[in-house]
């Protein structure tokens, strides 16, 4: 899985509140991106790719709370050796490397800082290692003993994002890097990421871009929407929730969060063939996982066809594969 050349494109709040968008960073445009709405056109040297609605499937039905089955498989698989193994070969070149970014853009010596679902712990030992008093907190007790190892420096507790063991106001930093789109109650951890936070201080997030912008979760999700049984998995919260520039901001601002801005950065996976990308999201992934492993052998079969056939017919690069797939970045300041 290696990186694409890198690419910045996004909105930000001007002086007047309103979203605006962020100058992009010379880069050219991942193939098999299909824009469904653009952005103000950057300068004619610049190619920006442009932000995208958030998808939601039909099937996700009307619920956005009683995620509860949801989160006690969510809870399962992240403690699954295999899973956790398997998400750290194939997903940790992309999220680490996002990760990293946003500790070295956002945190200073001597603050305090709080890595949610800290997963490995790759944010907090990265705060750690600039100086900052680093906590680390996930709900997974393997998990957090990974993160400890990880960051010797950092304090790593296990725990409820949306009921978290902090005082009130006892950190300047909050960064939660690929986390917030799966946990089962999103208000309620907002809601205590700006408890946790002193005035003024950041939030700083990473999550998935929706299918529209990510040629990768477009193959799989693609395949998923032709050929499964939705009502066979727990309803789960939207994982493409933060996509979206509007509704990321409506979602913050409910919990006394101001967006300040929300871009986009590119990668791609590299499979050696076609049919790895279905692999990779049948054993390294939880939530995405769940509709996949809730269908019969044929179903799952039927989609693994289709994902190798857009691989292999898209996204082939002589003998070799790159399958693109975009990040969003988002911070905001606790009002």
């Amino acid at each position: 899985m290696l990186p694409l050349a890198r690419l910045r494109t996004g909105l930000n709040l001007n002086g007047t509140g309103q979203l605006a968008p962020v100058p992009p960073m010379p880069q050219a445009v991942a193939a098999g991106a299909v824009p469904d709405r653009e952005l103000p056109s950057p300068p004619a040297s610049e190619t920006a790719r442009p932000m995208r609605h958030c998808i939601r499937f039909p099937e996700e039905r009307s619920a956005m709370a009683g995620f509860t089955e949801f989160g006690a498989r969510d809870h399962d698989g992240r403690s699954d050796r295999d899973i956790v193994d398997a998400y750290l070969r194939h997903f940790a070149p992309i999220t680490d490397r996002d990760g990293r970014d946003i500790v070295a853009e956002r945190v200073a010596t001597g603050d305090d800082v709080l890595d949610l679902c800290c997963g490995q712990g790759t944010l907090a030992a990265e705060a750690a290692a600039f100086g900052a008093n680093a906590a680390g907190l996930d709900f997974s007790p393997q998990i957090a003993a990974r993160a400890r190892a990880a960051a010797p420096g950092a304090e790593i507790v296990e725990g409820d994002a949306a009921a978290m063991p902090f005082g009130d106001a006892q950190f300047d930093k909050v960064l939660c890097n690929f986390g917030m789109m799966h946990i089962a109650d999103q208000p309620g951890a907002l809601a205590e990421i700006r408890r946790v936070l002193r005035c003024g201080g950041t939030f700083a997030m990473a999550a998935w871009m929706d299918p529209a912008a990510s040629p990768a979760f477009a193959a799989v999700f693609g395949a998923l929407r032709a050929n499964a049984d939705f009502s066979a998995a727990p309803a789960q919260p939207d994982l493409f929730a933060f996509a979206d520039p509007v509704q990321a901001r409506d979602l913050l601002a409910g919990a006394g969060l101001v967006m300040q801005n929300h871009c986009a950065t590119g990668a791609a996976w590299t499979p050696d063939r076609p049919a790895e990308l279905f692999d990779i999201f049948l054993t390294a992934t939880v939530g995405a996982g769940m509709p996949i492993r809730s269908q019969s052998a044929e179903t799952v079969g039927r989609m693994a066809a289709a994902i190798e056939r857009t691989v292999s017919g898209t996204h082939a690069d002589g003998t070799r594969y790159a399958v693109p797939v975009s990040v969003a970045v988002i911070s905001a300041l606790a009002a």
